[in-house]
């Protein structure tokens, strides 16, 4: 296939809409997740979370389209900035939960380190590289589709804390009325 064909912003976003949808299906529908679990190899879920997840908002900076006008030292700087922010906080949170938290039942419900201060830490580093990505490379695409990355994260939120109340119960309910922000502090 041509560059033209990996260069259009189309393809990143509809890889990643597509994947998302799958996801809200698996999420919502009695039973699928634990059909999913059980039967579908653990390492084609780990790279159907990749291409979903984390490839497109890598990729998207790099498409064709406008650029954000703003001075190149700046655009390194925050981007630089916000790119180290993520990795800071996707190790805190890894080092909390392990590697693959959706794969793998833990006993007790996390609620120390950076998970004592959002509840979904991996989702708001997700959004800091989605941004992080798009002002280092100037993309004004990756840095509308930021926006709709972060907020898509809600639904997930939504069915993964079904499961984590129905799992912990009271002990759910205490942790999210201790820390009430799901993502980003005083915000969302």
């Amino acid at each position: 296939m041509s560059n033209n064909f990996w260069a259009n912003p189309l393809l990143w976003i509809g890889a990643y809409l597509m994947g998302y949808t799958i996801t809200i299906v698996v999420l919502s529908l009695p039973g699928m997740q634990t059909k999913v679990k059980n039967r579908i190899p653990k390492p084609i879920v780990r790279i159907f979370i990749l291409l979903t997840f984390i490839a497109p908002i890598i990729a998207l900076p790099f498409t064709k389209g406008p650029r954000i006008a703003i001075l190149t030292p700046v655009a390194l700087t925050v981007g630089i900035i916000l790119l180290g922010i993520n990795f800071i906080i996707k190790i805190l949170a890894q080092k909390e939960i392990g590697i693959a938290p959706a794969l793998k039942s833990k006993g007790s419900l996390v609620t120390r380190g950076v998970y004592g201060t959002v509840r979904n830490p991996l989702y708001m580093s997700n959004f800091l590289l989605a941004v992080g990505m798009a002002v280092l490379l100037k993309s004004m695409y990756a840095l509308l589709f930021s926006i709709p990355y972060a907020l898509l994260y809600l639904p997930i939120i939504h069915f993964e804390e079904k499961e984590l109340l129905e799992k912990y119960g009271e002990e759910y309910k205490e942790y999210k009325r201790k820390v009430p922000w799901r993502m980003i502090p005083k915000l969302l």
